[in-house]
């Protein structure tokens, strides 16, 4: 091969030689050859690219590791040793609500007796898929957090390939339904990300603005980020775990300024947070070791679910709907429990006391009705009432109230 040196020094940069190592125009052959063999050769279209594998923390993958090992070791126990593939299945999205594939949900028993007899409707014909203004919430798919029992927050995990499938299966549903939207409200976090992606991908509608904001994140859980809700249990002692999870004013211990989970070191995404106070304490103590001033906001260090919703919900009721709702736009907001609920609390005037009653489950659009003021489930063309499908919690009976308003064609 003749290296061939540039006409000039105009495209010399300091750390190259500026060699070309090719002739000129070999790329362009070869995307053309490319597209040649895509378009005489059937099946080939689209397939160059091989799987990427998922990415994980190290941390991640040895708990993973260690559970499939308990999981063989129980099977062998139990004289089941003949199933040992079953782990590498995807576990369909029909079969998201089994308790077994809710870690997240360790020691969320509710506290609100129900009524068996109680009827809850889901609403399912309240909404006209083309004509009405609705807003549709969906929580992001499984990541393996959430099926390790990890304490979440602000950490950001990719999905998990079950977490992927959630996301796409909540995309066909809607379009099977005919639903097609405006503009998108997400969160900085990779998971409600990724989910906005592949729904959208599903609804064939990827152009769409995509508008993120640090308020629709998932609440701060300070120093309890990243570890094991067993393993604090342990430590702790369960009834201190349930002050933590389920106390509605009651923050978990904070973390460090110089903590890896303070999203203030995130120096990615702080730099473009302009809606938060400055600390005068932060901004001291950083301008002095940068030698300059350097500009601090406040970011939370911990939160409870009270200080989640108080970010969360003006952010809804200040930007989403002058922005979107209040201009007759379609908004789909793909984003975390904790930030949903504070949604949902103030548009089903749900009780505070009941609002870590209300469980969402992964990938399960739930649609609003502007006009008529009501939640609906969308119809999964199977005979399974999708209350009684999926977990909601004893909240459930307020989320899914009779609409307000009744339909005009009725």
């Amino acid at each position: 091969m003749n290296p061939l040196e540039p006409v000039d020094d105009s495209l010399r940069q300091i750390h190259t030689s500026g060699t070309f190592l090719e002739k000129t125009d070999l790329l362009k052959k070869a995307m053309e050859s490319v597209k040649e063999w895509e378009d005489n050769v059937p099946g080939t279209k689209g397939s160059s690219l091989p799987n990427v594998a998922k990415r994980m923390t190290t941390m991640e993958n040895a708990l993973l590791q260690l559970k499939e090992e308990q999981q063989v070791w129980s099977r062998l126990e139990d004289g089941s040793e003949n199933n040992d593939n079953d782990d590498d299945i995807i576990v369909p999205h029909s079969a998201n609500n089994d308790s077994s594939n809710h870690e997240e949900r360790f020691e969320e028993m509710s506290n609100i007796s129900t009524n068996p007899s109680e009827k809850i409707e889901a609403n399912m014909k309240a909404v006209n898929s083309r004509d009405d203004p609705v807003v549709a919430f969906i929580r992001h798919g499984r990541t393996p957090h959430n099926k390790l029992a990890l304490f979440t927050g602000w950490e950001d995990p990719p999905l998990a390939e079950e977490g992927e499938e959630d996301a796409r299966w909540a995309g066909r549903l809607l379009k099977e339904h005919g639903f097609e939207f405006d503009v998108v409200y997400t969160s900085w976090l990779f998971r409600a990300i990724q989910t906005a992606y592949f729904a959208l991908e599903e609804l064939d509608q990827l152009y769409l603005p995509l508008v993120k904001s640090w308020r629709l994140n998932e609440r701060h859980y300070g120093d309890l980020t990243g570890k094991s809700k067993k393993m604090i249990a342990n430590i702790h002692g369960e009834e201190q775990l349930k002050r933590w999870r389920k106390g509605y004013k009651v923050r978990p211990p904070p973390v460090s300024s110089y903590s890896f989970n303070y999203p203030g070191n995130d120096k990615r995404r702080a730099k473009y947070v302009k809606d938060l106070p400055i600390s005068i304490t932060e901004t001291f103590c950083r301008s002095f070791e940068d030698r300059k001033l350097t500009i601090h906001r406040k970011f939370p260090k911990c939160e409870s679910l009270f200080d989640c919703m108080n970010r969360s919900i003006p952010f809804y009721t200040q930007k989403i709907v002058p922005e979107a709702v209040a201009q007759g736009k379609r908004v789909l907001i793909t984003s975390h429990e904790n930030a949903i609920r504070g949604i949902l609390m103030h548009l089903c005037d749900i009780p505070e006391d009941c609002m870590n009653d209300l469980h969402l489950p992964n990938g399960v659009p739930l649609v609003y009705n502007v006009k008529r003021r009501c939640i609906s489930l969308l119809d999964e063309g199977s005979n399974e009432d999708p209350v009684e499908k999926y977990d909601f919690g004893s909240a459930a009976k307020y989320l899914f109230r009779a609409c307000e308003i009744e339909d005009d064609s009725s």
